[in-house]
Formats: structure tokens, C-alpha cells, sequence
């Protein structure tokens, strides 16, 4: 059966027809605007400023979670929950009580299922909101007047403006079978009995069925559904010389059509599984090394996404009377990376070359639609950076970025679908003699090749030798000179693409990057921070 995203987009002219939707939408969507609309009139308190922007969100969230360890199961549960989180701007759009030193962040709290039960949490929530809003926007006005800002900053507005937009998704059909996902993770975690060197272990499976609903004093009205699976398999062990080893390896999408079957899942578990246990025995780094680098699958989007998406290429604005902001854009159509690179957002492009993009996403959390296609880095130069409704020195308006992070509730600026690409590109094996033909004009015996990487180091790094290419698997390297200055120095990328998905953000990023990065200079060394444990005084037991 295949899943589709029935979209039913509005033109804001049209009359809202809540009789379109299920009950129990009705009665989400009725109860959070007839009270947001009852506050925004409703609420002022003494001389303070009333509220000009209104906005609450409701998370309507189900989830199964099942996770096993060599063969039995330790957890299964399902879970379902509203909830709720607002954004309330005292002011106008020019000056508000965003963007403040001493501004809130919206709380979390949980909305009951009823109408009646909505309506008073929303009423609870933004009385609370108002009032810290108010005296927030009291205090910003007066730290203004205290300080020497520069007429740019002082001009430069708190909030965009946006149309108002009304868009019903029809939420897709979700396999919340606990009985099929219980199998799979008993399956797949019954091939750990045959690897007695893994000492700790665990399949789990994570199924997320959220819908965010929203509405604005602007008009606003969203349904939004995304949907997550998630099958993942953690690994521990101990090596000879006692240093902890633990790796994790995902597999995310945003369908279960596009889940790989049990097998498929089981023959995934067994490699990383080999792979893990051809670390646990393999000699640790001693030597340290200057000289070129190549990053090849996986590493390759891990890495973008360390250096680029965290922050670099998020805008952000200092706050009033605090410290903060992205300086980044000030290098705005200035040299930010290799004049090969190229950097785009694709995240209001839901295909790419025939496959389906799990970062895609068709409204913001803001209301805001995002481009098909926006140019962040062209060329090695920044031309654009994500953004919300904050506006920036150089950035002044929302391209669409501003998401639902469902592992905190919250919002935050985050990439959906990127692509990276090369003008100078190689085919794999081409890359990996170039790699050597490098480190053999700097006289080296060998180059490394990191395949695997997280933000404070390389989980899998291997050796190759100038001589005769033969590949060493190394543990406990760090790259310490590896940022982003490194993407400025690039000898050239793989012809080919990799498609990467991750959920850290609390929703859905897709990397399409090219396979292989080759960076003309690195240095590769010993981490000194690793802490050997001593052995088990009792072996361990057998099963």
C-alpha cells in the first residue's frame, strides 16, 4: 500500500470550513483559535500594553516506542500526548518584547483531549505568557533609551511580516503495529547471542506520529503531520586495553514504505555489528599525522551538518542588552568555503532525481512557506543563511526554516532538505588516488580516509598505505584542527551522490551530498582524554 499527503491549501480569501475535519480536529483547531482570539482582545492588565501577536501550537502526539536486547524485550510501550506552547508579542512588529535579554522561552504544558479542556489550558498558558511579555517589552524599551545603538540596529525590526495562510494536511496512515515492531527488534537483536565481544547491546524502534496544529491572531491556521520511524541499533563493548567503546547506527524515515524489510534490517544489524568488533581489536592511534584527508559516506553529511547547520549557516540576531547572534553573516558575498562548493536548501522540494526527500516540508512553523530552492553558498560565497521571522543586519526576511522541534516542544531555525555539490569532481577511485597521490608529494607513507563522524572526532577512521593501498582500521583519533576553515581548503569530491537522513533536530533533515570529500590538509592525533577501565575481575559469563 502506498502512503500519499493529501494537501488541501487554502487561499486566505477562502472561509476556514472546520466541518472539513474529524471531530476531534474541530475541536483542536476551534478550541485554540476562539481562545486565542478571546485573549487577544481580552488581555490588559493596568498600563500595560496589550498583546499585537498571538500565536499557540498543539503538538498532538502518538508514539510507540520497543526496544530489545538479545532476542527477549526490555520495553514496548505506546504513548499518546498533547502538547502545548505559545508566542505572544507585546508591541508592533517594528518593537516588541522579542529578541530581549530577558525574553521567555515558551513553556511546555500539557493540554487536555476535550474542547473544554484545550480552552483552559491555552487561557492558563498565555495569561502567564502575557504578563511576563509585557514587562519584558517595559524593560527592553527602557534598556533601549539607556544604550548608544547604532541607527541600523536601532531601525531594524523585531518580527517579519507575513501573509496569513490557512493549510490542512491530511495526516498519513501510520504502521503503529506493536505486534510487527516487537518481532522485528526481538529478530534482529537475537543475532547479538553469536558475538560474546559485545558486551551490552540493544534494537530499538521508535514510531512518532505527530499532527502540530497552530493558529496566529494573523489568520493563520495549520494542520501539519510529520511522521517518523526509526529502527536503531546500539552497540558496547570493552577492548584488550580497556578503553569504553559504544556506536549507534539509524535508519529514519518518513514512511514505512521506505523502511528496509526485517531482513534487510537483520543484514544491516550483522555488518555494523562485524564492523564494531573489527574496531574493538584494532590498534589505537600512536602517530601523529599532518597531511590529506577523505571523508567518504557518511561522514560527509555528518560533517556538514557539524559545521554548517548547528550554527554557521543559521542566522541569528544579538538580543538587546545581551550577547549572542551569528556573526557569519557579515561575510555575506565574501569567500566562506572552497570555490567549489555550492550550498543549497531544497526544503519546499518534496523529489530529487526520483527519490522521495524526508526533509521536505510544506509551511514553516511560522506560516511560512519555504523556496523550492534557495542558494545558500554559491561557489564558496554566502549569499543567504536560514532564517524565521527575526529579522537580521543582512538577512531581513523568513525563507521558511523556522521548525517544530518535537524532542523539546519548542521552535528553532533548522535546515530540512540540503544539497551539497562540486564543481570538481572525481569518480570514487579517481578521489582515492588523488588522496594518495597527495600524501606521496608530502612524502607521507600513508593518508587517512574518515567514514564515520560525529562533532568530537571520527568514530571510524582507517589507514591507507602510499605503497600499495592497503586500508588499516585505527581507534581513539581526533581530528583537532578539523572546522570549517577546513571546507576552504577542498581538492575535489565524488561524482557521486548519498542520500542521508536524520532526525537530531527533533525533525527531519535530508543531506544529498557527494560521497567523498577530499580536504587537502588535516591533522589526525592521539585523543589523550580516553579513560582506560580496568578488567572484569570475574570473566564473563557463558550463554
Amino acid at each position: 500500500m502506498k502512503i500519499q499527503y493529501k494537501y488541501h491549501i487554502l487561499a486566505v480569501a477562502l472561509i476556514f470550513c472546520a466541518g472539513m475535519l474529524p471531530a476531534q480536529d474541530n475541536a483542536i483547531l476551534s478550541a485554540v483559535k476562539s481562545e486565542v482570539e478571546r485573549n487577544r482582545s481580552g488581555l490588559k492588565i493596568d498600563k500595560l500594553k496589550p498583546p499585537f501577536f498571538i500565536k499557540y501550537t498543539v503538538v498532538d502526539l502518538k508514539s510507540l516506542h520497543v526496544s530489545a536486547s538479545l532476542g527477549s524485550i526490555l520495553r514496548s510501550m505506546e504513548n499518546s500526548q498533547k502538547v502545548g506552547f505559545s508566542n505572544l508579542l507585546v508591541g508592533d512588529y517594528d518593537r516588541n518584547n522579542a529578541n530581549f535579554r530577558q525574553n521567555n522561552f515558551p513553556r511546555n504544558v500539557v493540554v487536555e483531549n476535550d474542547a473544554r479542556g484545550i480552552a483552559t489550558t491555552v487561557w492558563e498558558d498565555l495569561d502567564g505568557m502575557y504578563k511576563n511579555a509585557a514587562e519584558n517589552y517595559e524593560a527592553k524599551v527602557a534598556v533601549i533609551a539607556q544604550q548608544n545603538m547604532e541607527e541600523e540596529e536601532l531601525n531594524l525590526p523585531d518580527f517579519d511580516k507575513t501573509a496569513p495562510l490557512t493549510m490542512i494536511l491530511e495526516p498519513p496512515k501510520m504502521n503503529m503495529d506493536r505486534a510487527y515492531w516487537e518481532n522485528v527488534a526481538i529478530k534482529a537483536s537475537e543475532i547479538l547471542k553469536k558475538y560474546p565481544e559485545i558486551l551490552n547491546s540493544a534494537v530499538n524502534i521508535n514510531i512518532t506520529d505527530p499532527v502540530i496544529y497552530s493558529y496566529s491572531t494573523e489568520n493563520t491556521s495549520l494542520r501539519v503531520p510529520d511522521p517518523y520511524y526509526c529502527m536503531n541499533i546500539y552497540l558496547y563493548t570493552l577492548t584488550e586495553d580497556g578503553q569504553e567503546l559504544s556506536d549507534e547506527l539509524y535508519i529514519e524515515h518518513g514512511s514505512f514504505e521506505q523502511m528496509p524489510s526485517l531482513q534487510a534490517f537483520i543484514d544491516t544489524c550483522e555488518a555494523f555489528v562485524k564492523y564494531f568488533i573489527e574496531l574493538k581489536n584494532a590498534p589505537i592511534i600512536t602517530e601523529a599525522y599532518t597531511g590529506p584527508v577523505l571523508f567518504e559516506g557518511m561522514a560527509v553529511p555528518e560533517a556538514l551538518q557539524t559545521y554548517f547547520f548547528q550554527s554557521t549557516l543559521i542566522a541569528s540576531r544579538k538580543p538587546v542588552g545581551g550577547q549572542g547572534g551569528n556573526n557569519t553573516e557579515m561575510m555575506k558575498d565574501k569567500k566562506l568555503t572552497s570555490r567549489s562548493l555550492t550550498i543549497k536548501s531544497l526544503s519546499g522540494t518534496n523529489m530529487y532525481k526520483g527519490k522521495k526527500l524526508d526533509g521536505y516540508y510544506p509551511v514553516d512553523a511560522e506560516g511560512v512557506v519555504p523556496d523550492r530552492e534557495l542558494v545558500l553558498v554559491e561557489n564558496g560565497v554566502l549569499r543567504n543563511m536560514l532564517n524565521g521571522r527575526t529579522p537580521t543586519k543582512k538577512f531581513r526576511h523568513s525563507n521558511g526554516h523556522m521548525r517544530v522541534n518535537l524532542n523539546y516542544m519548542n521552535q528553532r531555525v533548522g535546515p530540512g532538505n540540503v544539497l551539497l555539490t562540486s564543481n570538481d569532481t572525481y569518480s570514487p577511485d579517481e578521489l582515492r588516488k588523488k588522496l594518495l597521490a597527495a600524501a606521496k608529494e608530502e612524502d607521507l607513507d600513508y593518508a587517512y580516509t574518515v567514514r564515520r563522524y560525529r562533532g568530537n572526532g571520527p568514530l571510524s577512521i582507517y589507514r591507507i598505505y602510499v605503497a600499495d593501498g592497503r586500508e588499516e582500521l585505527l581507534r581513539g583519533a581526533v581530528l583537532p584542527d578539523f572546522n570549517i576553515k577546513s571546507f576552504k581548503r577542498v581538492l575535489g569530491a565524488s561524482d557521486r551522490e548519498l542520500f542521508y537522513n536524520t532526525h537530531m533536530f527533533g525533525n527531519f533533515s535530508t543531506y544529498i551530498v557527494p560521497s567523498g570529500l577530499l580536504f587537502e590538509e588535516m591533522e589526525v592525533s592521539r585523543n589523550n582524554n580516553i579513560t582506560f577501565k580496568k578488567p572484569f575481575a570475574v570473566p564473563q559469563p557463558k550463554w
